[in-house]
């Protein structure tokens, strides 16, 4: 995809250069077959910050007022964007989703679905974790940190600030137990787990005059 590869590239040195992104365990991602990647989500330059953790190119689900949009659709369409409701529940999305991911594909999920409010990761139904079920495809945990103080939801243009992304090891799920929901949610806390450790972590180490400036919009 054309498109998809100009704005990695152009979102790559910006992003270097202008928050000195730093992306660890970026070797933790298989370099073929399927993959769902699932990141935490609090800016609106999330799904650039996952494209950059891979060589490979990441078809991402988007919901539908999304692709939609007059003004974003285009872009989100050219760059391979998979429609879908924002509760999950759409049966069209799920399935080509699974079309990509047995073509040996790589699929980039937000289990959140929406922006976080407080920078932290919320809880999640278990979509990505009955994808992986589904299709035999290894889920890995994103964590991204910095990215809300610097591009938050409702903020007109992006902040100074350092963004770190870190990548973690790969997570199987047991594709015999698809139906066993509480199964899947187990998997699903297990990731978002995962996740938010580091970024609470970040938000230590930060310390709380800083987040509470950023935080009142100070």
């Amino acid at each position: 995809m054309i498109l998809y590869r100009t704005l990695r590239f152009c979102f790559s040195l910006y992003l270097r250069i202008a928050h000195r992104l730093i992306i660890r365990g970026g070797e933790r991602l298989p370099s073929d077959g399927p993959l769902i990647i699932c990141a935490n989500h609090t800016s609106y330059l999330d799904a650039m910050l996952v494209s950059l953790c891979s060589r490979r190119e990441v078809r991402f689900l988007v919901t539908r007022d999304f692709y939609d949009n007059r003004l974003l659709g285009p872009v989100i369409r050219g760059a391979g964007g998979i429609p879908v409701t924002l509760n999950g529940k759409d049966a069209e999305g799920i399935k080509m989703a699974l079309r990509f991911l047995k073509q040996g594909e790589v699929i980039g999920i937000f289990p959140e679905g929406r922006l976080s409010r407080s920078g932290l990761p919320s809880s999640v139904r278990p979509g990505a974790a009955l994808l992986a079920a589904l299709s035999g495809a290894p889920l890995v945990p994103i964590t991204i940190a910095g990215a809300f103080f610097v591009y938050p939801r409702g903020q007109l243009l992006p902040r100074l600030g350092a963004i770190r992304v870190t990548v973690h090891p790969p997570l199987m799920v047991d594709t015999g137990r698809k139906r066993d929901r509480e199964y899947l949610q187990m998997v699903t806390d297990r990731l978002m787990e995962r996740i938010g450790r580091r970024v609470r972590g970040y938000y230590r180490a930060l310390g709380s005059k800083r987040r509470s400036a950023v935080l009142s919009g100070r």
